[in-house]
């Protein structure tokens, strides 16, 4: 079909933008580098083309490819259906989901909203007033909720955890909301069908649903909620074709070159709009490299301001609990007396999709400890960068005066608990690094206005993380899917 706007990927910005432009009436291309996943919404929906999440398909299914500053130019690459992309920068490593539904796969399933004050006074027309309504419609699409009866979630952080020495119970309103669909009063797990005809199994507390997938689809995920119900209405999604090069055409539009990774060709499609959703690390890859190539020009600060979230993951023995219980994420905690130096979740016990003799060991090592996590508004003074034929970053913590709070929380947890917080100290592994495109009133100090479209390129829009104009040092999710529907609704009006 011919094309109104191309979308590169399908994660919670680019599912949020396909789906609001195509209730709209506009013809939407969505293209994604890894495959449809192997759940029981997307099985339900006759897509035959799946392959299975690592929960199910071990640990062959894992890594897609390794991108690293030495080495092949576009990385090593294992298996074009891997789930995982790693990324190795100066100081920062960074995983990169690859799914139809993109980082939903892996999410820990908490829907915060940035902090107040976040969004004002970055660009003309912007303001938290703005993002609002869209908050509010994207936490009822993603089934935010309270679970139903906290003391039968089993490692509840303000029931189970609170009463340790470490933390203080939060306070009304404290705690995320969460993208589960949790079993009802009765503990039935049976399947359920949504008023968008997408079917779900209710999270079983005794299965991990966490960052190897959610095979039921408990899990909220953005291929199930937004582009499932999105084909019935006309949406095309291009599975397995990764983004190369972006470039202006001849007609005032945009091309994407891209490889069909299933029928081993190169392909080019073309229409008036594009928007880049990729995710952080990969949409300045691209545009760094269509710069490089001359598909792109001007933008001198791409790649800059780039941080981290203020990720900070510390592995913490659990004492006599059995971590592997729950749900992804156990919620948020605070750290007695660093109340306020970092935004802490727990996170619950993972273990590898390792064959079925190993199995049982796995998910007992795995349920011994539990996963302290702190995120914080960090400097965002990284930058990214095009060397040789090649996509780099850099990223130093110690240039972060959150970072040092952060270690300092989980240093009193290890005191106060007599079980050591072992955390990385002279380098950063994040899922949530963010800017590099950041939203600015002009080119000099940013690549994006307050509507999403890059300066002095009409028609090419960015709703993913890497817009923040600084971290927002909570679970981002939410905010990139707030900030695709604001895009989605600028260009709607434009059109």
């Amino acid at each position: 079909m011919a094309a109104d706007i191309i979308i590169i990927g399908s994660g919670f910005g680019g599912s949020v933008l396909a789906s609001r432009l195509v209730e709209a009436g506009m013809k939407v291309v969505v293209l994604e580098r890894g495959p449809w996943r192997d759940t029981v919404p997307v099985r339900a929906a006759g897509i035959e083309a799946r392959k299975p999440l690592p929960r199910t398909g071990g640990l062959l299914s894992v890594l897609r490819s390794l991108r690293a500053p030495k080495g092949p130019r576009r990385g090593i690459r294992l298996n074009k259906h891997g789930y995982l992309e790693l990324w190795i920068g100066d100081g920062i490593k960074v995983p990169c989901t690859s799914n139809v539904g993109g980082g939903s796969h892996i999410w820990a399933a908490l829907l915060e909203r940035a902090p107040a004050g976040f969004w004002d006074d970055r660009a003309p027309g912007l303001g938290d007033d703005t993002l609002s309504p869209h908050y509010d419609r994207v936490t009822k699409e993603l089934k935010g909720v309270d679970p139903f009866d906290l003391s039968a979630f089993p490692n509840n952080g303000d029931i189970e955890w609170s009463h340790d020495d470490c933390f203080v119970r939060t306070e009304a309103g404290e705690q995320p909301l969460m993208g589960i669909l949790f079993p009802g009063p009765d503990g039935d797990l049976s399947a359920v069908t949504d008023e968008n005809g997408i079917v779900r199994q209710p999270l079983d507390f005794n299965r991990n649903n966490g960052m190897f997938g959610s095979p039921g689809a408990s899990k909220s995920t953005v291929d199930a909620l937004f582009l499932l119900p999105a084909l019935k209405r006309g949406l095309e999604v291009r599975d397995l074709h990764e983004a190369r090069r972006i470039s202006a055409n001849d007609s005032g539009g945009w091309a994407v070159e891209a490889r069909d990774l299933r029928g081993g060709r190169n392909v080019t499609l073309e229409a008036p709009k594009l928007a880049v959703c990729a995710g952080t690390i990969n949409t300045k890859a691209l545009m760094l490299g269509s710069r490089e190539t001359g598909g792109l020009d001007g933008l001198p600060a791409l790649g800059d301001r780039l941080g981290a979230n203020g990720d900070l993951i510390g592995k913490w023995p659990a004492g006599d609990r059995d971590t592997t219980l729950g749900p992804p994420s156990f919620g948020r905690v605070k750290v007695k007396g660093h109340e306020d130096s970092a935004y802490f979740i727990l996170g619950g016990g993972e273990p590898p999709p390792v064959p079925g003799f190993l199995a049982r060991g796995a998910r007992s090592k795995a349920g011994r400890s539990v996963e302290l996590v702190g995120m914080t508004q960090d400097a965002a003074d990284g930058r990214c960068w095009w060397e040789n034929g090649r996509f780099r970053f850099a990223f130093d913590l110690t240039g972060s005066p959150s970072y040092a709070a952060a270690m300092r929380a989980m240093d009193a947890v290890s005191e106060a608990s007599g079980r050591t917080v072992d955390y990385p100290r002279t380098e950063v592994f994040t899922a949530h690094p963010a800017g590099g495109c950041r939203i600015a009133s002009d080119a000099s100090e940013g690549v994006v206005d307050g509507e999403g479209q890059v300066h002095g390129h009409p028609g090419l829009y960015v709703a993913d993380g890497s817009i923040f104009p600084q971290p927002v040092g909570v679970p981002p999710s939410l905010s990139i899917a707030a900030w695709a529907s604001h895009v989605a609704e600028r260009i709607i009006r434009s059109n």
